[in-house]
């Protein structure tokens, strides 16, 4: 069996970063809220409860992928450590004499957890998953250079034909089918993605690069066996037949981890950035789908109208994926008006969940978010609230942006986008500190 550097290349640090985001998740938060929360299929593994079992899983993940252990290695390392904490109560000689017939369960909880062997699945999945973040990330930080992406299958005997069916395609690395259709797309899928540039386009013949608007479209899987129907998106083919991802693999995993910090680019470069994630296809998309689905939350509801604060609860823990949007950049003079060390503003999808209920029925779209940035970067208006000293209101041209200054993360996040009458902005310039 190879070394994970052997098959990864050189030691990905982003990769192990990944790695060490989901054992930390699943160190801090708890079990009801892990599993009410999409991001749980992220964080967790099939099956299993133990959240201290997953967090050591996942430190073992790092350690192997940093010091590039086999998997034999990783396991039997592991196995041991279950040992040594108890978690080892006995041996099914059936299944195996050897590590892999040793029976595991949480001795807190009694929960089983099965034998060795389903730590095959999980270790190539999350060294997979891990591998794919780190190769976004590579990759977005090239995106100048080679800002066309092309899916590449393997093509033998074991590739899925849904995964076949999109081999070979190209778009731009903001195209909208790059937020559902990023490898891995399921289990032990080995597709990735190749970078190119417009001379490689040349080569191919390739005059230019289209867009998968049109071919992308909402559908819903098979019942499961509980009868319940998941929707999901899928790619449209030339003959009509759809395609789909497996289940749970229908997001880009290198986005959860991806944050372009536009501090390190000159404000100018970094504000010109900004606009162009606001007004890209795969904000949009993102929006869209949002906008979809609290829509069929509300029907389901049987309700009209905003959700209350419970039933916001239940949307942002079953729609949240923990993307998030670089909106925007504070000019260098802002950043010494509000002393601040950092510049980048952040939309989190949290954020835009609870935008799309507090504007229930106003005429606020898709397009307004295009002015984001630029509010952002040059506000006609700043204000401190004297509540909350770290939160601050920028405003320009009837647009209002509400943000949040983390002084421990040392980030900016978006609270609030709208629009303000000039009645309001002066009794908010009576009300709040005028900074400018």
């Amino acid at each position: 069996m190879p070394k994970i550097s052997g098959v990864f290349g050189l030691e990905p640090e982003q990769a192990v970063a990944f790695l060490r985001q989901k054992k930390m998740l699943a160190g801090k938060v708890d079990k009801k809220q892990l599993y009410q929360s999409a991001l749980a299929r992220a964080t967790t593994i099939s099956q299993m409860s133990s959240l201290e079992m997953t967090k050591d899983i996942y430190q073992s993940l790092e350690d192997a992928m940093r010091e590039g252990k086999s998997f034999q290695q990783w396991k039997k390392e592991l196995v041991s450590e279950f040992e040594r904490k108890g978690w080892v109560y006995g041996h099914d000689k059936k299944i195996s004499r050897g590590i892999d017939g040793k029976l595991l369960a949480d001795p807190k909880t009694g929960e089983h957890f099965g034998t060795p062997r389903r730590l095959n699945t999980i270790y190539r999945v999350n060294m997979q998953t891990a591998y794919a973040a780190g190769r976004y990330q590579r990759m977005m930080e090239n995106i100048d250079a080679r800002p066309y992406w092309q899916y590449s299958a393997v093509g033998d005997e074991r590739t899925r034909p849904a995964h076949l069916g999109l081999n070979g395609r190209i778009y731009r690395y903001d195209d909208p089918f790059w937020t559902t259709f990023y490898p891995p797309n399921g289990f032990n899928c080995r597709c990735t993605v190749i970078a190119l540039d417009e001379r490689n386009l040349k080569r191919k013949g390739i005059e230019s690069v289209g867009s998968s608007d049109g071919l992308l479209q909402q559908v819903k899987r098979a019942k499961d066996k509980q009868g319940n129907q998941e929707e999901t998106v899928g790619f449209t083919l030339a003959d009509g037949r759809v395609l789909v991802t497996d289940k749970g693999f229908d997001y880009n995993v290198g986005r959860l981890t991806y944050k372009p910090n536009l501090d390190l680019y000159p404000e100018k470069l970094a504000y010109q950035f900004a606009k162009a994630e606001m007004s890209g296809a795969e904000f949009k998309l993102k929006f869209a789908q949002v906008g979809q689905q609290i829509v069929q939350f509300k029907q389901d509801l049987g309700g009209e109208g905003k959700l209350s604060a419970e039933q916001m609860v239940a949307v942002r823990d079953n729609l949240t994926m923990n993307f998030k949007f670089a909106a925007g950049r504070l000019s260098e003079g802002t950043q010494r008006l509000i002393d601040s060390k950092t510049a980048t503003v952040w939309l989190s999808d949290d954020t835009l969940i609870k935008q799309f209920n507090s504007r229930e029925g106003q005429d606020f779209g898709v397009e307004m978010y295009a002015d984001l940035p630029v509010v952002v970067f040059q506000p006609d208006h700043i204000l401190q609230t004297k509540e909350h000293t770290d939160r601050f209101i920028f405003i320009k041209d009837g647009l209002a942006v509400v943000f949040k200054r983390l002084n421990i993360e040392k980030e900016i996040f978006l609270l609030s986008f709208r629009k303000i009458s000039k009645k309001e902005l002066r009794k908010l310039m009576e009300k709040e500190n005028v900074l400018r």
